[in-house]
C-alpha cells in the first residue's frame, strides 16, 4: 500500500485465527497522522480579529492576507483560504509566502501539476527557500518518485539544517524504498532537531513496532508526551501492546482511548476483542462490542465479534442475528457467512 506524507489515521481489518471459527481482528497497518491543530473557539475569534483589524489598518499588505489565508488553512476552511491568498496574488504575485501558500493549496487540493508550477517559479525567484524545496519534495513523495523527492529533501536541509521536517520527509522515502536502516536515521534526526515533532515520535513507533520491538511504546510516549490524548498513537501503542500479550497495558491503553474519545469505535473494538479472545470473557467482550456499535450502528465487523460472543456463549439465536445484520451491512463478508450456516447447522 503505498504511504502518503499527509498523514491521517486509518484503520483496516484482518482474520485472526481461532479453533474452528474466527474472530473478527482490528489493526493498524500503519496510522498516520496531521500537523493541524484546532482552535479553542475563543483563541480563534480573537486571532481572527486581531487579523483582520491589521487588514483594516494596512489593506494593500499581502502578507497580512497570506497570514488570514494561513489561518483559514488551519481551520479546514479551504474556499476562505483560497479567496485570501487570491488577493494577495492580486496583490503580488512574486511574495514568497503568497507563492508557498498557493502552492500549498493546490497541493492539497490534489493539482500537483499547478502545485510544481508556482514551486518552479518561487525557486527561480527564492533559490534558498527551504520551505519551497520542502514542498517540493512532498510533491514528488506523493506522485511515487522517491529519488526526486530525497534530491529535494536535501536541498531543504541544505538550505535549513533544522528544518525536522525535512529529514522527516527524507525517511519517508527510504521507509517506502524498503531502505529501514536509514529511515530510522533520517526520522531520529528529525526528534533530535524538534524534540516537540510529533509525527516523527509517532513514524518511529511504527516502524518498531512493525519490527516487534519494544523500543516502539518509548516513541508513542514521547507522541503522547506531545500530543497527551492523541487518538492515533493511544491505538497505535494499545496494538502493539496487545500484540505482544502486554494484555494490562493495552487494556489501560484503550481504556485512556475511550475517555478521551467516547466516539472512538476502534478502542471499544478492541477491548472487546481482548475480553472475547485473550481472556475469554465472552460477556465482557459482549459488553463492548456493543458500544463500539452504538457508536457505528454500520460496524460490521463489530456485529460480528457480537455474534461469535454469543456463540461461545450457546446463545445461537442472538448469534444469528448479529451474523445475519452484519452480512445485510456486508453481504461479502464471508467470516459472518461463515458463522451464520455454523449457528444454523446447530
Amino acid at each position: 500500500m503505498k504511504k502518503t506524507l499527509i498523514l491521517i489515521a486509518f484503520f483496516t481489518t484482518i482474520l485472526a485465527c481461532n479453533q474452528d471459527a474466527k474472530p473478527a481482528k482490528e489493526t493498524n497497518k500503519e496510522v498516520k497522522t496531521s500537523s493541524q491543530k484546532a482552535f479553542p473557539q475563543a483563541e480563534e475569534d480573537s486571532v481572527l480579529r486581531e487579523i483582520n483589524l491589521k487588514i483594516r489598518k494596512d489593506i494593500n499588505n499581502p502578507n497580512l492576507y497570506v497570514e488570514r489565508a494561513r489561518w483559514y488553512m488551519k481551520k479546514g476552511d479551504k474556499r476562505e483560504a483560497i479567496i485570501n491568498i487570491d488577493q494577495a496574488v492580486r496583490l503580488d504575485s512574486t511574495n514568497l509566502e503568497t507563492l508557498l501558500v498557493q502552492a500549498e493549496l493546490f497541493f492539497k487540493g490534489g493539482r500537483l501539476d499547478a502545485s510544481k508550477r508556482i514551486l518552479d517559479k518561487t525557486l527561480i525567484l527564492y533559490p534558498n527557500s527551504s520551505d519551497a524545496y520542502l514542498l517540493m519534495s512532498e510533491l514528488f513523495l506523493i506522485g511515487q518518485d522517491n529519488k526526486q523527492s530525497i534530491k529535494y529533501a536535501d536541498l531543504a536541509i541544505k538550505n535549513d539544517i533544522y528544518n525536522e521536517k525535512a529529514y522527516y520527509v527524507k525517511g519517508f522515502n527510504f521507509l517506502e524504498l524498503g531502505d529501514t536502516n536509514k529511515a530510522i536515521s533520517s526520522i531520529q534526526t528529525s526528534v533530535e532537531q524538534n524534540p516537540d515533532y510529533y509525527d516523527g515520535y509517532l513514524q518511529l513507533g511504527l516502524i518498531y513496532s512493525e519490527m516487534g520491538n519494544p523500543l516502539a511504546v518509548d516513541y508513542f510516549n514521547n507522541a503522547l508526551k506531545v500530543k497527551p490524548n492523541d487518538k492515533n498513537a493511544l491505538y497505535a501503542k494499545g496494538m502493539f501492546e496487545q500484540e505482544n500479550d502486554m494484555l494490562n497495558e493495552a487494556m489501560q491503553t484503550y481504556t485512556k482511548a475511550m475517555k478521551a474519545h467516547p466516539d472512538f469505535r476502534e478502542a471499544f473494538y478492541n477491548m472487546g476483542y481482548l475480553h472475547m479472545y485473550y481472556l475469554k470473557l465472552y460477556r465482557e467482550g459482549l459488553k463492548y462490542f456493543t458500544d463500539a456499535i452504538e457508536v457505528d450502528p454500520e460496524y460490521y465487523q463489530a456485529y460480528y465479534n457480537r455474534g461469535y460472543s454469543f456463540e461461545l456463549l450457546g446463545d445461537i439465536n442472538n448469534a444469528a442475528k448479529d451474523y445475519r445484520k452484519a452480512l445485510s451491512i456486508a453481504p461479502d463478508y464471508d467470516l459472518a457467512a461463515e458463522g451464520l450456516n455454523r449457528v444454523t447447522e446447530k
